[in-house]
C-alpha cells in the first residue's frame, strides 16, 4: 500500500459532466461545498432514498470482494459519492480522468452501499483484527478501529468530505488525506496516539451514519441529483 497519492490539495472528484449516466469527475473546484449546514442527527430517510448516491469500483461492488480485498490489506478510498480500490485510484491519477472507470462501476443507494460495502467492510476488519490478535477472545466490545482526529467528529468529517477530501480505510485505520500523507514520515503509532479508538458500533455511528447525510448534501450542492433519476 502506498501513501503518496496526491499532494496538490485539489479535488479530483467533483461532478461536472452531467452527460454521463453516473456523473463524472474532473480536476478543480476545491472547497466547493464548505457552506452547507448539517443537523447533528443523521437523516435516515437519506439512506432509504432510492436515489443513487454512491458509485463503487468493480473490484468492491459485492461483499465477497470487499472481504477478500480488505483482508489482503487493500486500501479503500471514499470521496464524494465514490468508493475505489487502490488499483482504480492509481488509474485515476495516472489518466487524470475516470470516465471509463465511472462507466464500469456500479451505482448504489445509501442502503445498498451499507449492505454491500460497509457491512462486509466492518466484518472483514473484525476478522483482520482477530487474525493479527488485536483483540482477545473475551472482548465483548473490542475497539477495532482507529480514526484520525480529523474524521472522528461530525464537524471534522464534514469539513474533510464536503471539500472534496479523500478518506482512506486500511488495516483498521480510517484517516483523512493529510494524515495518510504523513504516514511515510511519521508512523501509524502517531496516528494511534492522536486519533480515537472505536468499536464497530462507534465506527458505524460516529462516522458512517454521519457520512450518509454529508455525502447527500455534498452531491446536492454540486447538482448531482439534477442529472441522476431517482
Amino acid at each position: 500500500m502506498g501513501a503518496e497519492l496526491d499532494h496538490t490539495g485539489k479535488s479530483l472528484f467533483v461532478f461536472d459532466k452531467p452527460e454521463l449516466n453516473h456523473g463524472a469527475v474532473a480536476i478543480g473546484m476545491p472547497n466547493f461545498a464548505g457552506s452547507f449546514t448539517l443537523n447533528s442527527t443523521p437523516t435516515y430517510e437519506v439512506r432509504d432514498a432510492k436515489q443513487y448516491t454512491w458509485l463503487v469500483c468493480p473490484h468492491l461492488c459485492d461483499p465477497d470482494s470487499v472481504f477478500k480485498y480488505y483482508l489482503a490489506s487493500g486500501l479503500i478510498t471514499i470521496v464524494l459519492g465514490k468508493c475505489f480500490c487502490e488499483t482504480c485510484l492509481d488509474r485515476i491519477f495516472l489518466r487524470g480522468d475516470l470516465t471509463d472507470l465511472v462507466r464500469a462501476s456500479r451505482p448504489m443507494t445509501d442502503r445498498s452501499f451499507q449492505e454491500k460495502v460497509i457491512n462486509p467492510l466492518i466484518s472483514s476488519n473484525f476478522a483482520f483484527s482477530k487474525i493479527w490478535q488485536y483483540i482477545g477472545k473475551d472482548d465483548e466490545s473490542p475497539q477495532t478501529w482507529v480514526s484520525c482526529s480529523h474524521v472522528a467528529t461530525e464537524a471534522g468529517l464534514k469539513s474533510v468530505y464536503s471539500n472534496g477530501g479523500q478518506i482512506f480505510i486500511f488495516e483498521s485505520y480510517i484517516t483523512c488525506q493529510n494524515c495518510f500523507d504523513k504516514i511515510p514520515t511519521s508512523s501509524l503509532v502517531d496516528l494511534l496516539y492522536d486519533g480515537e479508538l472505536m468499536t464497530d458500533a462507534l465506527f458505524q455511528k460516529k462516522i458512517i451514519d454521519l457520512l450518509y447525510p454529508i455525502n447527500y448534501h455534498s452531491l446536492q450542492t454540486v447538482g448531482h441529483f439534477d442529472f441522476m433519476p431517482a
